[in-house]
């Protein structure tokens, strides 16, 4: 569901190619300006995508040979523009061109460069679910995508890659997170210009969170949003989406008994100009399956044969599976239970492993009404010799199978007593386990508990104690100076004062250090931004980013966070070399981000294994305490990437 809108995308050029082609090669024959060709031409390329990719191709080509080497944002648009050629075909290449498009367009920010750095994250990480990979596609989303779109200033991309992340919790059944997603998306579209594409991604929406309550059985939850996706429908009815909203539609009504209704949407969106395959075939399941609730079984059985040698949507063998399962049940509704049998043995064939005992039993269930309708006569010729046969025989065979019985009694009974012993086993280990796990976390959050207090205490007792002191001591020295030196003495004793004075303000160092102010008085987001500021200097620039940090956080998880960045930034001051760190902390529900990346000279595989020296130990620790992980991701002269996650609730 998630990946329906970039393929209506690709769609609306396929349906439109002509005109909007016809138009782009007139304002390519009519510029002059050799980029804005090569612009066009590229725009041109993206319109053939679905058409002709080798014509496509010809097109990027000569899109290529019109720019200049110092052109980032072009060269990096044709990199993205073949990363399009082999979207969702081959995966591994779309990947490849995505990433020298990022690669290219790292240094830039300006608004055009953003945006396309956007687009190229969001398709890279599409293809990471492509491959199943679905945490890395919103890891991607949540902290590469939002942000450049965010910072580009376009809403519209902000909001599709919301409905991106609620499509990908839907499809890990978390109804309700889904919704949240679908509705932070809604608020920031609502906001956008009504034109086509704003309002097909409005339609999309609605429909997909109405689908969520759905599946919760909310169906009062559900009409909301469909009646809104309904009333953009009435002023574009020809929209793409129109499809899976009169697919939802028809689930609705199914979901209050209603199949009269339900067929009615069906039947609409089967007269669509534009219907996919996957929608078609959701079309003619439903139609298929509200038929036979109507006891409309033949009309169902028609419904489905009409596409049962549709190759293609046979081929794919859950579409098969669902099909055959439905042909079933029909057949089975009007006594053809030779023909049930034959597709319930397809379904099984068709089956995974998950369900293969259900559809076993199915199967068996089918083939025993048929055998019995087909043996009915063989059974009445041979009722007379069963009525012959020894009553001895009968009380043997009595005997025998009640001792058999008896024998399977004792059997499950003792496997079942000793399953139970082992469960109790397991269960004990895990507990055990668990109690270790939180003993161990005790002892670790008294130490750093423990370290924290007694840095707090060393700071106060630098910063009242000895400063006061130091403090004091200068006083006395300038009023003794004053009576006691003579005038060619000064010039010394001040240079004696300005030490005093340094010494002082590293003191001062020191305590902030153990115990920064502005983290109590401020909280998290100011106090990081003033360490980011601390650390700065002449040839090191830190860009900090802060997304989204709630400051209602723990004070203990504020102080663990702090401690890791200040870690990861003093590791990168000292032993990077880079003149350019980014420092990202974002924040989504529960989770927190970390990410620390520098552009200095790597650690090489020998420095890696040695974690103590690079003072990363204690940042483990931490890191272990609060349950989260930690990446590292480095090579030698090619900087380093730390990135932590971190659960806010463990603190």
């Amino acid at each position: 569901m998630k990946n329906l809108f970039w393929l209506l995308l690709f769609l609306v050029p396929c349906v439109f190619p002509a005109q909007e082609r016809d138009s782009l090669e007139t304002l390519v024959k009519k510029e002059k300006n050799a980029l804005k060709k090569a612009d066009l031409l590229l725009e041109i390329a993206n319109y053939l995508s679905d058409i002709d990719t080798v014509e496509a191709i010809s097109y990027i080509k000569k899109a290529q040979k019109l720019i200049p080497e110092n052109n980032k944002y072009l060269k990096g648009k044709v990199q993205f523009t073949f990363g399009q050629q082999f979207f969702g075909i081959e995966v591994d290449r779309a990947q490849y061109f995505y990433k020298r498009a990022i690669d290219i367009l790292k240094d830039q920010q300006h608004k055009e460069a953003l945006i396309l750095t956007a687009r190229a994250w969001h398709n890279y990480g599409t293809m990471e679910d492509y491959k199943d990979n679905s945490d890395e596609f919103l890891s991607i989303i949540l902290t590469k995508s939002i942000p450049l779109a965010i910072k580009a200033g376009r809403n519209d991309l902000q909001a599709q890659y919301l409905n991106d992340i609620g499509a990908e919790m839907y499809d890990r059944k978390q109804y309700k997170k889904s919704i949240d997603y679908y509705d932070q998306s809604l608020k920031i579209i609502e906001k956008e210009p009504a034109n086509y594409i704003n309002s097909q991604r409005k339609i999309e929406i609605n429909t997909n969170a109405a689908q969520s309550y759905l599946y919760m059985n909310n169906g009062p939850k559900a009409k909301v949003y469909l009646l809104n996706a309904e009333k953009v429908l009435e002023k574009y009815p020809d929209n793409p989406m129109s499809v899976p909203f009169y697919l939802v539609y028809a689930k609705y009504f199914q979901l209050y008994k209603n199949y009269e209704n339900s067929l009615e949407q069906l039947n609409k969106g089967l007269k669509q100009k534009i219907v996919l395959p996957h929608d078609y075939f959701g079309l003619i399941y439903q139609k298929a399956f509200t038929l036979r609730n109507l006891n409309r079984s033949e009309e169902g059985i028609k419904v489905l044969k009409s596409v049962m040698d549709n190759r293609n949507l046979m081929s794919m063998k859950l579409n098969a599976q669902i099909l055959h399962n439905e042909m079933s049940l029909l057949y089975a509704d009007v006594g053809d239970y030779k023909n049930a049998y034959h597709h319930q043995l397809e379904t099984k064939s068709l089956s995974d492993s998950l369900l293969a005992e259900e559809r076993n039993s199915k199967a068996l269930m089918m083939e025993t009404k048929f055998r019995t309708a087909e043996k009915e006569k063989q059974i009445a010729k041979n009722e007379l010799e069963i009525n012959k046969k020894n009553q001895y025989m009968w009380m043997l065979g009595f005997a025998a199978l009640l001792f058999l019985s008896w024998g399977i009694y004792i059997y499950n009974h003792l496997k079942n007593k000793r399953k139970i012993a082992e469960q109790r086993e397991i269960n004990l280990q895990q507990q055990l386990k668990e109690k270790e796990q939180t003993e161990q976390l005790k002892v670790t959050k008294a130490i750093l508990d423990g370290e924290e207090r007694e840095r707090e205490r060393v700071a106060k007792d630098l910063h009242d104690g000895l400063g006061g002191m130091l403090a004091g001591v200068k006083i006395n020295l300038s009023t003794w100076s004053s009576n006691h030196l003579e005038e060619n003495q000064y010039e010394s004793f001040h240079k004696i004062l300005n030490q005093l004075d340094s010494s002082v303000s590293e003191l001062r160092r020191v305590a902030r250090n153990l115990m920064p102010e502005s983290l109590l008085n401020f909280g998290l987001e100011i106090a990081l931004k003033d360490l980011c500021e601390f650390y700065m200097k002449d040839g090191l620039t830190i860009d900090f980013q802060a997304i989204n940090i709630q400051k209602n956080l723990p004070l203990n998880l504020q102080v663990n966070i702090y401690r890791i960045v200040q870690e990861l930034l003093n590791n990168a001051v000292k032993h990077s070399g880079a003149d350019n760190i980014l420092v990202q902390c974002s924040q989504n529900a529960e989770e927190f981000y970390i990410t620390v990346e520098d552009n200095g000279k790597g650690i090489t595989e020998s420095e890696m294994s040695k974690v103590k020296s690079l003072g990363l130990k204690n940042l483990q620790n931490r890191v272990d305490f609060l349950k989260g992980k930690m990446e590292i991701q480095s090579a030698e002269n090619q900087g380093t990437s730390v990135n932590i996650e971190i659960n806010t609730h463990v603190a």
